[in-house]
């Protein structure tokens, strides 16, 4: 089962897509704030740039998130539109199993776009804005941050997946898993000022704003922990909750 979810992988051509996709952007976006910076705009005059610092301000930026939401979407919904799912179903495999190999091969298929956007957003911010040129890099503290933000980015899989499984079908899984990214954690800042009287951020509770709060070199006091901790939970919700819901369905 795990083989064949990792032979789909391969001549998946959706995966394909979003891995150039990663490639282009990480090449790309350090050459466009270098441009930025030099014709003068008002909104990257704040931003330290350097390869090192261009790489965690793109971590918090839903770049990664939403080619991996887009993806996911795709790769495990698409098994209910050809009817693929209907025949593992069918042939008696368990849904459990069925559930975790989609898992294993979307971890991996995120895991790699990871890989290919680090090295290229690194090289391509040392062409043009140089690699450490303020002289904040730490390498304890960049593969810390490297893990917090690729543990957070398998939690969101993991809830990608879930919502995939449960919808079945490629618009609707796409279109709530970028929500998700997108507007979802603007939702949820509007929340917080309901309950700032109460000293309570829900938001603190969501994914995306402690990827936020995790992609810097100098993470705030507890970031990394509460980081840690939060990623851990929605891996598990995703997971069990996806497995749960997946369990439960009447697949047609």
């Amino acid at each position: 089962m795990v083989k064949s979810e990792f032979y789909k992988l391969k001549k998946s051509r959706p995966f394909w897509i979003c891995l150039c996709v990663c490639i282009f952007v990480a090449a790309l976006l350090p050459f466009a704030l270098s441009q930025a910076v030099a014709s003068g705009e008002p909104d990257v005059q704040d931003l330290s740039l350097s390869a090192v610092e261009i790489t965690s301000y793109a971590f918090s930026m839903p770049i990664l998130t939403l080619v991996a939401a887009v993806f996911t979407s795709v790769f495990v919904s698409g098994e209910f539109t050809h009817g693929t799912m209907k025949n593992y179903v069918s042939k008696g495999f368990n849904r459990t199993k069925l559930f975790g190999a989609k898992f294993l091969a979307c971890a991996v298929a995120v895991t790699l776009m990871m890989v290919v956007f680090v090295p290229v957003i690194l090289l391509s911010g040392t062409i043009f804005l140089g690699f450490d040129p303020h002289g904040v890099f730490s390498l304890s503290a960049f593969i810390g941050m490297l893990l917090a933000v690729w543990l957070l980015m398998m939690a969101y899989t993991a809830v990608f997946i879930a919502i995939g499984m449960t919808l079945r079908s490629n618009g609707a899984s796409i279109g709530v898993n970028i929500c998700l990214v997108s507007i979802f954690p603007t939702l949820l800042s509007a929340a917080d000022f309901i309950f700032k009287r109460i000293g309570f951020q829900i938001s603190t509770g969501w994914i995306d704003t402690n990827l936020s709060a995790v992609a810097t070199l100098t993470p705030a006091s507890g970031a990394l922990l509460t980081g840690v901790l939060v990623g851990c939970v929605w891996l598990l919700l995703g997971v069990i909750g996806g497995t749960g819901m997946f369990r439960r369905q009447d697949i047609k």
